[in-house]
């Protein structure tokens, strides 16, 4: 068992992410839960309007380039603020940030269903997008800080788990609501669980002491197991400068850039495909949509037994192998959905790429709370997230038009090699774990 008070990771005999087994420590498992819900709720939004897009399409009087250019700028642009709301969050109380972002979410989810007209229905998903980004930069900050470090892994692989599985029935749940009442109530119902859940949240969670997570202690990466109640006191730029000092995360940063874009877009990448080559109906591609959703929840799962073993083994410097390994497996099977000579070798390489697509994250975001001092892991997070969106921002519209220009087939070639490039990064970032490590050893 570790020293929860000193915050150092001991070998433990879970590997697996089951939640009977991880050691919630004496938070217990309400602040989880608790995130989790936010997620959820969160995520019925985005499902709703990828499956509602046909009827707000239609009541706006858009074509599909128009719904497209709509979803991308308003999934894309708002990553671009994770930055500042990552500075917020080493600064501030970020219980009440994460409740005030998820309000800011439903509200705008509330204006997406009576927005009047396109410029209000734009404004509403951009707000609810910077709202959003508190599930990637402020809740795992905060889950950090509540749980003990040996059982970290864990916790970061249920809370993936919990949104990304019981998000499945976001989509069929707006499909019925808008089958039923209509695509504008659909949204405005779907917000209200939110509210509830933050509510809940604001009477409930307290903000957790800031700490450093600690590895083993007989190692040579070890770190002293001093907690930490410090806050960020700098600005954006002297956080991205001391983010940035940290080597490995920025080599990961040029990984996140070119991964960034064959995953942000990956569902209109992989609909788009199995259109134009293989002229499959709406109906067809949704379900080859729930099935990548279902290979990327595997993924999660695959990924999350890795990090708790390479937690248990007390070997940090696989982190970034295995990271990098989850994006090549990507990189390999989009090249299979590329080549594959029949539909079915196209679906079943689009299943096994979802592994790739979000496996990786359980060991990511892992890997980034203990590598980074805790009064800069929002920050670090935040940058980390700036940088995956970027690549989709500049990189999406280039594969897209190599996709007019010579066809689904070579433009998903030339993506899976683009992602190639980011795993090999990845991976070659493993070199510099140790001297980073030493380094945070040093200022603590």
């Amino acid at each position: 068992m570790a020293d929860t008070q000193h915050g150092e990771i001991a070998a433990s005999d879970s590997t697996g992410w089951s939640p009977r087994h991880t050691n919630f420590g004496p938070a217990g498992r309400l602040p989880l839960i608790l995130l989790v819900g936010l997620a959820v709720t969160q995520g019925f939004d985005v499902a709703a309007f990828g499956v509602l897009s046909p009827e707000i399409r239609h009541t706006f009087h858009l074509n599909n380039a128009g719904i497209d250019a709509i979803a991308a700028l308003t999934a894309a642009v708002p990553v671009m603020c994770a930055v500042f709301l990552g500075f917020v969050g080493d600064r501030r109380n970020r219980v009440r940030l994460a409740a005030g972002s998820a309000t800011l979410f439903a509200i705008a989810a509330i204006f997406t269903g009576l927005a009047p007209v396109v410029g209000v229905l734009v404004a509403a998903r951009l707000a609810g997008g910077i709202g959003l980004l508190a599930s990637q930069t402020i809740y795992p900050s905060l889950l950090a800080d509540y749980y003990p470090p040996e059982g970290l892994a864990q916790v970061f692989t249920v809370f993936l788990i919990g949104s990304a599985g019981l998000g499945l029935i976001g989509s069929p749940l707006a499909g019925w609501l808008g089958t039923e009442l209509g695509w504008r109530s659909a949204f405005v119902l779907l917000a209200i669980p939110t509210f509830i859940i933050v509510a809940l949240v604001l009477i409930i969670l307290k903000e957790p002491p800031r700490r450093v997570v600690q590895t083993g202690a007989d190692d040579a990466m070890s770190l002293p197991g001093l907690p930490s109640t410090s806050k960020w006191e700098g600005s954006i730029m002297d956080g991205f400068r001391a983010v940035r000092a940290i080597r490995t995360l920025r080599r990961t940063w040029a990984s996140a850039f070119l991964f960034g874009a064959g995953t942000i877009f990956l569902a209109t990448f992989v609909s788009n495909f199995f259109h134009d080559v293989y002229h499959l109906g709406s109906t067809e591609r949704g379900s080859i949509g729930a099935l990548v959703g279902l290979g990327g929840l595997g993924g999660i799962i695959l990924g999350g037994v890795i990090a708790q073993r390479l937690i248990a083994g007390n070997r940090i410097d696989l982190f970034p192998v295995v990271t990098g390994l989850f994006t090549v497996e990507f990189a390999v099977f989009a090249l299979a959905m590329a080549l594959a000579p029949d539909r079915a070798g196209s679906i079943t390489a689009a299943f096994i790429l979802a592994f790739g697509a979000v496996g990786f994250l359980p060991t990511y975001v892992t890997f980034v709370s203990v590598i980074t001092p805790p009064e800069l892991r929002s920050q670090a997070y935040a940058w980390s997230l700036f940088f995956y969106g970027l690549g989709a921002i500049c990189l999406a519209g280039v594969i897209g038009a190599f996709a007019d220009k010579h066809g689904q087939r070579p433009a998903m070639v030339f993506l899976a090699l683009l992602v190639l490039g980011g795993g090999l990064l990845a991976i070659s970032a493993r070199r510099f774990v140790k001297g980073d490590l030493e380094r945070l050893h040093a200022a603590t």
